[in-house]
């Protein structure tokens, strides 16, 4: 990812701003209908999955910070979203591994009947890996369509 185009900033961002615990959508400011909660470089790859849909309708959230939990900052990203109806969160790891237990539960107190909450994440493993990249890239891709398909 170092040299994704997507994952690059302009020298400026580097030299001018300060940490933002929470990244809004840059292509998709205001008005999404369901809000993808993510952390890490699967964002770049949703961000991809949504130019190949032309989903105008889903803004991709990355929580660059995780503790403490930044509350105040994702209550004002779903702010800017009053029209949301589906926030999901989205990770690469298994059920029982990354943020997801961590996470839930306070995104459920910010999101509380503004949307309906779920998330999409690996199946539940005792290994973090599939040990098989053609597996891998399965359970990638079908990872991607569940973000962009299912609903609630």
């Amino acid at each position: 990812m170092l040299r994704h185009p997507l994952a690059s900033s302009p020298r400026e961002v580097l030299t001018d701003s300060a940490f933002e615990p929470v990244l809004h959508d840059f292509d998709l400011p205001t008005g999404a209908r369901r809000i993808l909660l993510t952390s890490g470089k699967i964002r770049h790859e949703l961000r991809e999955e949504r130019d190949r849909r032309k989903d105008h309708v889903t803004a991709i959230v990355s929580l660059e910070q995780l503790y403490p939990f930044p509350t105040a900052e994702l209550e004002a990203e779903l702010a800017r979203h009053p029209e949301v109806t589906d926030v999901v969160w989205v990770q690469e790891e298994p059920g029982n591994m990354g943020a997801l237990s961590y996470v839930m539960p306070r995104i459920e107190d910010v999101v509380r009947k503004k949307a309906a909450l779920r998330s999409i994440k690996r199946s539940a493993s005792a290994s973090p890996a599939t040990g098989s990249a053609k597996a891998h890239q399965l359970e990638q891709k079908s990872l991607l369509a569940l973000a962009f398909t299912t609903r609630v």
